[in-house]
């Protein structure tokens, strides 16, 4: 009986263990989907139609409890899209909100835990395409996110989840050193990678070749790529789960080990019912 109970419990455990991976899901962008989208009839298109889908692909994800997209310095145009990209999608049904921080002191505070909507509150962190769209993220406001690098990779850590696109990113080169961030303003079509269909199975290629994209990385191990033009250049990274310096593999793809050993558990428990058949 302590036989076929430890197996049982290794193998759910391990089971938990690889569930474990839908904590922390982020999409780093190198798109200004937030200036190439629209709605119309009910519903998003374009541009805004990925940054929903993105929503819907990492709210689907995140286990810290909290129910809260938060954008940072938002307004204008910038603002537009993201409370449409939020209106129109399935968090909304969830018991979802969004609150937008606008202002160096309001962002500070929200990294301080002492705003009313702060890092201890808040499901998503998301932020717009700076100065690639109109109202988009100031360079002061973008310059406290680089501060408080170490917070959002904690915070991803911790079960939240992250939807960025082309700003400054310094807080992303604060994270990743030696990370290569290059403008770039091609019109090519994007490609998910196989990690990105994995990762995130609601997004098509056509849903995030909207648009000319304004940055595309290299160097950016440890992250997984999850988008590439057409001619290779990478655009899109992230994970479906872990920290920014410590992803997991993709949703859906757990670590080898951890599937061996769950398999091992379950080869074991098999074993134990065959002896007990022989002896009735």
């Amino acid at each position: 009986m302590k036989f076929k109970s430890f197996f049982l419990a290794t193998a759910t455990a391990l089971a938990l263990s690889a569930g474990s991976a839908l904590a922390g899901p982020f999409i780093i962008s190198g798109t200004d989907s937030d200036e190439h989208g629209f709605a119309s009839g009910g519903a998003n298109f374009d541009g805004w139609l990925y940054m929903q889908k993105a929503l819907e692909n990492i709210g689907g994800g995140v286990t810290n409890g909290s129910k809260t997209v938060v954008t940072f310095g938002s307004t204008s145009s910038a603002l537009t899209a993201a409370n449409s990209a939020f209106g129109f999608s399935s968090l909304v049904g969830a018991g979802w909100n969004i609150v937008n921080l606008d202002g160096v002191t309001d962002i500070t505070n929200f990294f301080n835990g002492t705003g009313t909507t702060n890092i201890n509150n808040t499901g998503i962190m998301m932020i717009d395409s700076g100065s690639n769209v109109t109202g988009g993220i100031s360079p002061l406001e973008d310059a406290v996110l680089t501060t408080n690098a170490v917070l959002i990779n904690s915070f991803v850590g911790a079960g939240g989840g992250l939807f960025s696109q082309a700003s400054q990113l310094g807080w992303l080169s604060a994270l990743v050193p030696g990370i290569a961030i290059t403008p770039g303003g091609a019109g090519t079509g994007l490609v998910l990678t196989p990690d990105g269909n994995t990762a995130f199975p609601g997004l098509t290629n056509a849903d995030i070749s909207t648009g000319p994209w304004h940055a595309e990385f290299g160097n950016y191990s440890p992250l997984f790529l999850l988008a590439e033009d057409t001619t290779g250049r990478d655009v899109i990274i992230g994970a479906g789960a872990g920290s920014i310096t410590d992803p997991e593999p993709p949703v859906g793809v757990p670590e080898p080990l951890t599937m061996s050993l769950f398999g091992a558990g379950l080869v074991g428990a098999a074993a134990l019912r065959r002896r007990k058949a022989k002896k009735v």
